[in-house]
């Protein structure tokens, strides 16, 4: 199994796993792309990572990475990380959203204000990054948020 994987099925994101465990965004990003690989890391990261996830340090080291193309950024090319980890009223939001705009339901307003709501109120309990927030905006809602002055 990857690390990708374990995360996939864990529903959780880099982000919410460097929350939990302590350890730097970064450090992850270079795990998680195989930049920097498990058994070359200190004790210290291998604890705290291995008690976030669940996992002995043997099933940790145990774990392989898949190399990601990345852009120059360092950031994966694919945006679908940013939609790993969300919570269940973000999740339900654009289900319902996609759903209204399928059907062209005549309230879907309502449900693009339910959406952009959701995601709002995840950002600012600090659930999810500005970055996956402005994702889900432009990605959703066809908006990066810049109105209400979140992006500024």
């Amino acid at each position: 199994m990857t690390i990708q994987q374990l995360l996939r099925d864990m529903q959780m994101s880099r982000y919410r796993l460097s929350k939990i465990s302590g350890i730097p965004w970064a450090t992850l990003a270079d795990i998680y792309s195989g930049k920097t690989h498990l058994e070359r890391c200190g004790a210290g990261t291998l604890s705290k990572l291995s008690k976030a996830l669940g996992l002995s340090i043997e099933e940790l080291l145990a774990l392989e990475t898949e190399p990601e193309k990345s852009t120059a950024s360092g950031k994966p090319s694919k945006n679908n990380y940013l939609e790993t980890g969300l919570s269940k009223s973000v999740q339900k939001a654009i289900k319902d959203y996609l759903e209204g705009e399928k059907e062209q339901a005549l309230y879907l307003d309502c449900l693009w204000d339910e959406l952009y709501g959701a995601i709002n109120a995840d950002l600012w309990a600090g659930l999810i990054t500005e970055e996956q927030a402005s994702y889900l905006r432009v990605r959703y809602l066809g908006t990066e948020g810049k109105e209400d002055g979140i992006n500024n």
